[in-house]
């Protein structure tokens, strides 16, 4: 790069190495040579001319393209960062594009953003035009599947990326990204509890997307449409849009990273699958489908998408009641999440984990409970939020904590009414009459708890919440002396079941109707 014979520049490295200029390890022309201090650097660099800089990085960059190439493919953000010193506008932008590519397949994703952003901010001094558009469409979809993972869905810098491209592809006319920045906004508005609001425009994007033949893009509207629908009870519609999805999936045709979900469209739509299996009365095959996707994840080695089934698996123990399994999985989760900077699966394997704890006789993991829920909630998440209230409801009942347990019960259901997500109202109407009668409440008030818990599950045909509430009913019209009654509740529905006999929700069933 000094462009000088190599007993010069050998002769004047050792000038400044004398003058303690430089420091020197190993022998010439095999030697490393660092500034002794920061700023005779900074005085040696200011001493130059602007221009004499721009070509002297001019320099590093040819040389490391010509003559270090290995190098320069694998650590293309020391190229981008001398192309930028060198004015070197489009190198540069598109050296950052490859950094943060690399960082992303290693799920390095603070690096990752941060190499894109700079990309980005370079295409600023770029003129307008169609071209410099399309480079930046390409880039802010790169950084939001970054974004997902370090931030989370409902962050507003994610929904910022989103909004950007969906105006670029919008102006470009081009169908197929505008598709996958609009199904990004409407993920995003679900995350962040205006679920209808994602489920109308993910909808709508289907739409269009299966209008124009695009299979791909179909396939990210079918896990879109399911995830809110699921929050909404509608789990047979949702489930049924999981089943179409998982038609188109095909492993080796489809990224890794999707720009919309974060993690493999395979993946989402087994995880949902599973999710919506669960309340159907379907408890193995719920978490047969989580299996599934958990190794799905780790086959494509898939940092973030292991983090996402993980926390579909995790929940579908919990929906059993498994928590022994609950917890071993949640410390996965945690484990994960530290190691990669997962800030919403880290604040869930710490909420599910500690409620485990609960559950096995730790009342003293109580605290730990809100602490997992209040790190995942900086993240802007609010789908699923009822869940979590149903979940800390239940860790306070195992503590005997019985009117904090109403308490949060009823910030539950707020919470579900007020985001659109009634899918777990029948369990929280049913736990609320548990919760009542414990506290010596009225046996007719807990009857309407029940027989509401009820008529929720039956419109939604959640058989594993119908069983809970009619389970709950069936004991107190026991205790009442409405044995008849009682048998004739819960028979016909224990009777539907057809798998999970080892689940403690059909193992109580089938005790309590042997009794009666």
């Amino acid at each position: 790069m000094a462009g000088i014979d190599a007993g010069a520049l050998q002769q004047g490295l050792a000038r400044l190495v004398e003058a303690e200029l430089l420091f020197v390890r190993g022998e010439p022309p095999e030697a490393t040579y660092t500034f002794k201090h920061a700023l005779v650097q900074e005085a040696a660099y200011e001493s130059l001319l602007k221009r004499t800089r721009q070509q002297l990085h001019g320099r590093v960059v040819k040389v490391l393209r010509d003559q270090f190439p290995e190098q320069a493919a694998a650590q293309p953000e020391i190229v981008g960062r001398y192309a930028e010193l060198a004015g070197q506008i489009d190198e540069a932008i598109t050296s950052y594009g490859l950094a943060g590519e690399q960082a992303q397949a290693r799920s390095a994703h603070q690096e990752a953003i941060g190499q894109f952003r700079k990309a980005i901010t370079l295409l600023d001094t770029v003129p307008a035009g169609a071209k410099r558009d399309a480079r930046e469409l390409t880039l802010q979809l790169a950084l939001v599947a970054s974004l997902i993972a370090a931030q989370g869905y409902a962050r507003p810098e994610t929904e910022a990326a989103y909004e950007r491209a969906a105006a670029l592809a919008a102006a470009a006319e081009d169908a197929a990204r505008l598709g996958i920045a609009r199904m990004g906004l409407a993920l995003c508005y679900c995350t962040r509890g205006q679920v209808e609001r994602g489920r109308a425009l993910a909808a709508e994007a289907l739409a269009a997307a299966e209008a124009r033949g695009d299979r791909e893009q179909a396939l990210q509207g079918y896990v879109n449409v399911a995830n809110p629908e699921y929050f909404q009870g509608k789990f047979a519609s949702s489930l049924a849009h999981c089943e179409r999805a998982r038609a188109l999936y095909d492993p080796v045709q489809h990224p890794t990273v999707d720009p919309v979900l974060g993690t493999d469209p395979g993946v989402s739509a087994l995880c949902y699958t599973a999710w919506n299996l669960s309340p159907l009365g379907q408890p193995d095959a719920a978490l047969a489908r989580a299996h599934e996707a958990v190794a799905l994840a780790r086959r494509l080695n898939h940092s973030f998408g292991v983090g996402v089934a993980l926390a579909f698996e995790t929940a579908i123990l919990w929906f059993r009641r498994d928590t022994a399994a609950q917890r071993e999985r949640a410390a996965e989760m945690i484990a994960l999440s530290e190691a990669q900077g997962f800030p919403l699966w880290l604040g869930l394997g710490r909420a599910f984990h500690a409620a485990a704890r609960v559950m096995a006789g730790d009342p003293a993991a109580l605290p730990e409970i809100m602490e997992g829920v209040a790190l995942a909630a900086e993240t802007g998440n609010q789908s699923g939020a009822p869940a979590l209230f149903l979940l800390l409801a239940g860790a306070q009942q195992a503590a005997s904590q019985l009117a904090e347990a109403q308490g949060t019960v009823a910030t539950a259901l707020a919470v579900a009414a007020h985001t659109g997500q009634p899918f777990l109202d029948a369990d929280l109407h049913r736990l609320d009459g548990d919760l009542l009668l414990a506290t010596g409440g009225a046996a007719d008030e807990a009857t309407a708890r029940y027989q509401r818990a009820l008529a929720i599950s039956r419109e939604q045909g959640a058989r594993s919440l119908e069983l809970r509430a009619a389970t709950s009913l069936a004991r107190l019209w026991r205790d009442e002396g409405k044995r008849v009654e009682a048998r004739n509740l819960l028979a016909p529905i224990y009777g539907w079941f057809t798998e999970g006999f080892d689940t403690r929700d059909l193992i109580e069933a089938k005790a309590l109707l042997d009794e009666l």
